[in-house]
C-alpha cells in the first residue's frame, strides 16, 4: 500500500501543470484574462470529475477483468514510466485548435488535466488501495495543488520563463521515473511472493 504522500505527488507529477501552463496560455490567449481565470477554473472542475468517477467505478471496472494485484503494479509502473518520458522528451503537441471560442472540457480538462495516463493511474491506484478516503484525498490535494499553479499561469510563467518551466519540469520527470521504476519492482516482488 502507496502512503497518501506518495499517492498525491505521483498523481501530480502526472498531472504536469507546470509543463501544460504554456500550453494552457496558448489556448486561451484571445480569452480577456478575467475570463481566463473561469474558464481554468470550469475546465479544472470537469477534469477533477473525471478523476473522481474514475476512481470510483475503476475498481469495479479492474475487478470484472479480475486483475491480480501484481498485474496493477506491474502496469501502473510501466504506465508511469512511459508519462516520464513523454515529459523527458515532449512530442510536438496534436490539440485541436480553438478559433473565436471558448474551449469547454476539450482539449484543457479532457486530455490536458485528466489525461489517459492519469485516468488510468488513478484506476490502478484505486485497485492497489484497501480504503477509498486516502485516494480521493489524493486526488483532490494533487488536484488543488495543479489548479493553484494554473490558475497563476501568468505570473508564474513571467517569473520563471519558460526555460525555468523547463527545467523543473525536466526534474519532476526525473522524480517520476524513480517512483516508476520502483512500483515496477514492487510489482515484480509481489508476482514473485504469490508464485512461491
Amino acid at each position: 500500500m502507496m502512503s497518501l504522500f506518495s499517492i498525491t505527488l505521483t498523481l501530480f507529477l502526472v498531472m504536469d501543470p507546470l509543463g501544460k501552463m504554456k500550453q494552457f496560455l496558448s489556448i486561451l490567449k484571445e480569452i480577456p484574462p478575467k475570463r481566463q481565470v473561469f474558464v481554468i477554473f470550469r475546465e479544472m472542475i470537469l477534469a477533477l470529475i473525471a478523476m473522481l468517477l474514475f476512481s470510483i467505478f475503476g475498481e469495479y471496472l479492474i475487478s470484472f477483468f479480475q486483475l491480480e494485484l501484481p498485474t496493477v503494479f506491474l502496469a501502473s509502473g510501466v504506465i508511469l514510466f512511459l508519462t516520464a518520458i513523454n515529459i523527458l522528451f515532449p512530442k510536438a503537441d496534436h490539440l485541436p485548435r480553438i478559433h473565436d471560442e471558448e474551449p469547454f472540457l476539450v482539449p484543457l480538462a479532457i486530455p490536458l488535466m485528466a489525461s489517459p495516463a492519469l485516468l488510468a493511474m488513478i484506476m490502478l491506484f484505486s485497485q492497489a488501495e484497501p480504503l477509498a478516503w486516502p485516494m480521493i484525498l489524493s486526488i483532490l490535494i494533487a488536484w488543488g495543488l495543479s489548479s493553484l499553479l494554473l490558475l497563476s499561469s501568468r505570473p508564474i510563467y513571467r517569473i520563471l520563463t519558460q526555460n525555468g518551466l523547463l527545467a523543473i519540469e525536466r526534474l519532476m520527470g526525473m522524480i517520476l521515473v524513480l517512483i516508476a521504476v520502483q512500483r515496477f519492482i514492487e510489482g515484480v516482488v509481489l508476482f514473485i511472493n504469490t508464485t512461491t
